[in-house]
């Protein structure tokens, strides 16, 4: 999944997920089930997250978010929600987030 933010606003997470279906097994019967999933933030395993941000584009994030690439623009920023804090690591390493830079890897961004 690529995203691209342009002189834009977003709150929430932005991540990759584990999907799991109500029911383990769907049969026939039960095909009204295949619809019914459940999507819990998690490490990427196959596809990326990539999230550009552009500049005048400002993301809050309000959860952990796993992404594989960040690139954030000089005059974009990312934040945590008012008395809340962001942190950042990328393959394991905190790491700041910069604006005008990228980053690739296993990125995870946690709010506490």
């Amino acid at each position: 999944m690529t995203l691209t933010f342009d002189r834009s606003q977003v709150t929430g997470r932005i991540t990759s997920s584990t999907a799991r279906h109500a029911i383990d097994t769907i049969t026939a019967a039960d095909y009204r089930q295949l619809g019914e999933i459940t999507n819990t933030p998690a490490p990427a395993v196959n596809n990326g997250v990539l999230v550009d941000l552009r500049a005048g584009s400002r993301w809050t994030v309000t959860g952990t978010s796993y992404l594989t690439r960040l690139a954030v623009a000089a005059g974009a920023s990312i934040t945590a929600p008012a008395g809340h804090t962001l942190t950042m690591t990328v393959d394991g390493v905190p790491t700041a987030i910069v604006p005008g830079a990228a980053y690739t890897g296993a990125i995870v961004l946690t709010v506490s």
